[in-house]
């Protein structure tokens, strides 16, 4: 494949990622625009929408025994 191709591959690649996360912002959107309809705040929706970027995928241990099989 040379590189045309590549950039080709990548560029579909990031239009079809950009369609997947429209439909899913839209969906998102819906969810909660029905969660403020049944009395939710807007404080414990912002809460639920943040990503846990901050907790750790694994525990150390988990991390470790990884390393050793």
């Amino acid at each position: 494949m040379n590189q045309l191709d590549l950039i080709r591959a990548a560029a579909e690649d990031v239009a079809s990622a950009r369609v997947l996360l429209r439909e899913r912002t839209e969906v998102l959107d819906t969810i909660v625009q029905t969660a403020l309809e049944h009395g939710l705040s807007m404080e414990q929706i912002d809460k639920a929408k943040s990503p846990q970027w901050n907790e750790p995928a694994q525990t150390a241990d988990e991390h470790q025994s990884l390393k050793v099989s």
